[in-house]
């Protein structure tokens, strides 16, 4: 048997291995396919009467969040092997498409108990009246694993859609609370209405000091470390500590080291001691989550040029949370200048998480004319997910901007829509 996850796999390898034409080995290597390789998982995702769909479809789930591909995700609900339908409802876990809201609640449904347990999981992130409803009356499932299941999925939910109603602009909330009065029977919120206070980012996250240099060489010298004692001994640390001396000791260590968890964590102590250089190395590690760190800890350096230029380039190949990343730390390197190449990913990138992000970055950058200029994207219907619409609502929200509204965005049933809406005519009413 061949399985496992190796994420330094690359896309040669797993064509090579697709090749070969035995089916173990093809099931292995369709796994770990990634966006690179859309042209062999969408044509088996798409194929009723291959072996290897769900296995497909269960790729699907990561960096392939663009509207071409939601279609195929849609049809998989309606297949008769429940196989394929749990695999849909997983993959839609990760980027929520709209459209796949229907195939959701049938599957939560199911005949087979795996398919509705899936369902009901993803169900979790799509905060909509329907859902809300739907969920709350499978709590009374003849099934006591669904009605278990059921449960959890419902209280998530509720409290999404109480936290909205509980603080906030007293006449934000009071629209929101007027939008929820169909679900009123399953939601409750107090009769005062707090104001909103964010805390300080000092009381929001602090750091522990960085472990000593003995101890942190002890960690890499030890083939036997196990990743649970590395999560919480390492993360989350104060690097700035470290002398200089002691500084250049390990980042030849972190950066060197056989072991990918190592080299990941170990950027946020090159960000701490502003190794532009390495970090820049490490974007081309073999290892995905190794990249993420780096291209993420990127961002967290002072302006530089050319790191927005190692982004940008990255970008094009990026997807998912990566290209995420990458659009973030672009902006951060670039700082105004980036306004029109964000704006043009915001209305063109096929990818919903890099429009989504562009949105964000903008908002961040202050281009109050780039944004206002985005006004129409409103009018769209969802690509994939709300997630250009939820950016942009914030946006104006954000930075006290006056828009027209749509009025098709009132009818729509999603809670961070409506929340966003009602800030906004709150706002210019």
């Amino acid at each position: 048997m061949v399985t496992g996850f190796d994420d330094t796999t690359t896309s040669e390898l797993h064509r090579t291995w697709w090749a070969t034409g035995d089916p173990v080995i093809m099931r292995h290597a369709l796994g770990l396919m990634t966006r690179a390789e859309a042209d062999i998982v969408i044509a088996v995702a798409s194929d009723d009467r291959h072996p290897l769909q769900a296995r497909a479809i269960e790729s699907m789930g990561f960096g392939f969040d663009e509207a071409e591909f939601v279609p195929v995700l849609v049809h998989a609900f309606t297949h008769p092997d429940p196989a394929v339908r749990k695999a849909a409802a997983a993959a839609a876990f990760w980027f929520e498409p709209v459209a796949a809201e229907d195939g959701l609640l049938a599957a939560a449904h199911d005949d087979a108990f795996e398919v509705a347990l899936e369902a009901l999981d993803t169900l979790r992130y799509y905060p909509t009246q329907r859902v809300l409803r739907a969920v709350a009356d499978l709590r009374a499932h003849p099934d006591e694993r669904i009605r278990a299941a059921a449960t959890t999925t419902f209280d998530e939910l509720r409290e999404t859609f109480e936290e909205e109603v509980v603080e906030g602009n007293p006449k934000t909330v009071a629209l929101l609370r007027e939008w929820m009065l169909p679900v009123r029977d399953l939601v409750g919120w107090p009769d005062e209405i707090s104001p909103y206070e964010q805390l300080p980012l000092s009381a929001r996250y602090s750091r522990r000091e960085a472990v000593t240099e003995a101890e942190l060489l002890a960690l890499l010298d030890n083939p036997e470390v196990d990743r649970h004692e590395l999560d919480p001994g390492l993360r989350g640390l104060d690097w700035s500590g470290y002398a200089p001396d002691a500084r250049a000791r390990a980042t030849a260590r972190l950066v060197g080291h056989p072991n990918p968890l190592f080299r990941e964590i170990g950027c946020a102590a090159l960000a701490d001691w502003q190794c532009t250089g390495e970090l820049i190395r490490l974007v081309a590690d073999p290892s995905f989550t190794v990249r993420k760190s780096a291209m993420y800890s990127l961002s967290l350096l002072a302006p530089d040029p050319a790191v927005a230029d190692v982004a940008w380039r990255y970008l094009a190949m990026a997807t998912g949370t990566m290209a995420q990343e990458a659009v973030r730390t672009y902006t951060t390197h670039a700082g105004p200048a980036a306004v029109d190449q964000l704006v043009e990913l915001a209305r063109h990138d096929r990818r919903e998480s890099v429009r989504s992000e562009a949105i964000d970055c903008l908002g961040k950058l202050h281009a109050v004319e780039a944004i206002s200029g985005l006004a129409d994207l409103l009018t769209e219907p969802p690509g994939v997910s709300w997630s250009v619409h939820n950016g942009l609502l914030w946006d104006f929200e954000r930075l006290g901007l006056t828009v027209p509204i749509p009025p098709g965005l009132a009818a729509v049933d999603n809670l961070h829509v409506q929340s966003g809406l009602c800030g906004l005519v709150a706002r210019q009413s």
